[in-house]
């Protein structure tokens, strides 16, 4: 005797449903990660969400259909449905999002550059206006800059040669040092 009010065709019926939604969520996941580029560790996360989502929709529908008890039919039924989904129509159903999220993309990308592009034209306007404004400061600029460059060499050169000629100096000194104290030695002795 039967004790539960639904049938085990229905509940395999329910289950087989519940395994094609469980693959089409599979790919709604799918086209999230397209889309998102996550690296490993999103890919992790998605995976572990995904996998408690379809958990807490399989024992749900267990407990509502079965009252709780897990029949191996009812697995199947999951598992045929999935299967049935992803051999069928799973492709078809990712191009057709792929097809409308890039349409949806492409729309927006041409209402932001539609947008975007006059802001950009008068910028550059400005920006040229403000370069013919500041070229005669800008050639004055560069020729102080030219002129302080040189002077900078200039001074350069004759502190170098300062330097050099402080060195002679001190040499000459040393060596007439020197030679005065050979010359005091030769007469003590």
């Amino acid at each position: 005797m039967d004790y539960l009010p639904y049938s085990q065709e229905y509940m395999l019926a329910v289950s087989i449903m519940a395994g094609v939604f469980l693959g089409f969520i599979w790919d709604i996941y799918r086209l999230i990660r397209h889309y998102g580029k996550f690296k490993t560790a999103g890919t992790v996360i998605g995976d572990i969400l995904y996998w408690i989502i379809s958990i807490i929709l399989s024992t749900r529908l267990i407990l509502d259909i079965s009252y709780g008890n897990v029949r191996f039919f009812i697995l199947m039924g999951f598992l045929t449905g999935a299967l049935l989904y992803f051999y069928g129509t799973s492709r078809y159903v990712l191009k057709l999002f792929i097809f409308i999220i890039d349409s949806i993309l492409k729309v927006i990308k041409t209402v932001f550059h539609l947008l975007i592009d006059p802001v950009k034209f008068i910028i550059r306007k400005i920006k040229s206006l403000i370069k013919s404004l500041l070229h005669p400061v800008k050639l004055k600029y560069t020729a102080i800059k030219k002129k302080l460059k040189k002077r900078y060499k200039f001074l350069k050169f004759k502190l170098k040669k300062v330097s050099k000629n402080r060195k002679m100096i001190y040499n000459r000194k040393k060596r007439q040092r020197r030679k005065r104290g050979k010359r005091g030695m030769g007469t003590h002795l």
